[in-house]
């Protein structure tokens, strides 16, 4: 059998990773359309064809972002090479199987029964900062082979670099410099981020870690636990390319526990009502919780309020929401992976070598959820109110 495929440079470097036996863990750290994960999609797809009953897994933390990057992106390339047979696609369990006997599974952390479970041969963490180290290990242990990683750095202290210095490991470093098909007017888009901001440059651009001195926030802990708390208030920021972020707030004296319970793009109206039913409902929540909504979309409060939910419009005041967040101790669940990407990126504008009072409009989907829930809060529980907030019924 003779595949004709379009690779890039990053291909070329881990299929030699993949044939070194010396080496176990290949990890790819990069910029933004470096063609990083595509191209461990089309190696792990050779990979299946040329070698029988082996099986590949494909693990992200959470479930819908596996579905809507690296799983969508498998099947395309199956597509592209005239491969997929839909008969040969379990999309029950999410797994692909090959006319050798060969399978790619796709999976995410919060299905721990597959974290531990069967063993495989080739492991390929998507997005791998987004996964802590003790889940790691339980899916290393299960892995006989090598290990794909690939991530943007935009922490700076991870287990990933750690991981990198050992003698069985190598790092293949890229840039969308290294992808020759990418459009030219997303190179220019990636480019320009050094007009933005020179840490979004750094990682987004050059791939490379970077430490900001000007992130709005800096003074979140994070936890696993949570005590017994006063109020519960949700915030709601809508999208549809951007993800529509739902985030839960519990409030003690002048303490707030953050939790992300949704973030999700390309959700219709109908999907959201049925996923926010079931979050309530899941989180022991009633349908009568406050939701502090975006009110640009008028017309989804109006949807949400007629289906039984207590939806009120946020104020949407920046500065004072930014105010009203850093006045509470912040506690942020350590499994928002969202919420904490967010944090990390969220920054303030500088121009000239000066740091602005004007935040970047990037990042921000769940931190305006939980920036209108806690201004909400401020406003109506604490002393002093001021503002008046108005349920809107339909």
């Amino acid at each position: 059998m003779e595949l004709d495929i379009k690779v890039t440079g990053v291909f070329t470097k881990n299929h030699l990773a993949l044939e070194d036996k010396s080496l176990r863990f290949i990890i790819n750290q990069g910029g933004s359309r470096s063609s990083k994960t595509y191209s461990l999609c089309q190696l792990l797809i050779v990979y299946c064809i040329q070698n029988p009953n082996k099986v590949v897994s494909v693990v992200r933390k959470s479930f819908p972002s596996l579905r809507a990057t690296v799983y969508r992106d498998m099947i395309e390339v199956l597509r592209e090479l005239n491969l997929y047979q839909e008969k040969y696609h379990n999309k029950t369990e999410h797994i692909y199987t090959f006319t050798n006997g060969s399978q790619i599974e796709f999976f995410s952390l919060d299905d721990s029964q597959k974290v531990r479970g069967r063993k495989r041969d080739i492991l390929f963490c998507n997005e791998s900062n987004e996964i802590g180290y003790e889940e790691f290990m339980q899916l290393n242990m299960r892995t006989t082979d090598k290990v794909f990683c690939d991530f943007n750095p935009s922490d700076t202290l991870h287990w990933l670099y750690d991981l990198i210095e050992r003698n069985d490991a190598i790092k293949i470093h890229s840039t969308y410099k290294d992808n020759p098909f990418l459009e030219k007017s997303i190179i220019k888009e990636i480019e320009e981020l050094i007009k933005v901001d020179q840490d979004f440059y750094n990682i987004y651009a050059l791939g490379l870690p970077s430490r900001s001195n000007h992130t709005v926030y800096n003074h979140q802990k994070f936890y696993l636990d949570k005590p017994s708390t006063k109020e519960t208030i949700l915030g709601l920021d809508f999208g549809f390319q951007h993800p529509t972020a739902l985030v839960r707030c519990d409030f003690r004296d002048n303490e707030v526990y953050v939790e992300e319970l949704l973030y999700e793009s390309h959700l219709t109206t109908p999907e959201l009502i049925t996923k926010i039913t079931e979050i309530l409902i899941s989180q022991g929540l009633s349908k009568n919780t406050t939701i502090v909504c975006d009110y640009a979309r008028p017309e989804i409060i109006a949807d949400l309020n007629s289906n039984g939910f207590n939806c009120v419009n946020a104020i949407k005041n920046v500065k004072e929401g930014i105010d009203a967040v850093k006045s509470k101790i912040l506690h942020i669940h350590d499994d928002s992976i969202n919420i904490k990407k967010e944090l990390n990126n969220y920054k303030w504008k500088v121009i000239n070598e000066r740091i602005t009072d004007e935040v970047i409009k990037l990042w921000d989907d769940a931190l305006d959820s939980l920036r209108y829930a806690i201004l909400y809060h401020k406003k109506n529980y604490s002393a002093g109110g001021g503002y008046d907030f108005i349920s809107i019924s339909f």
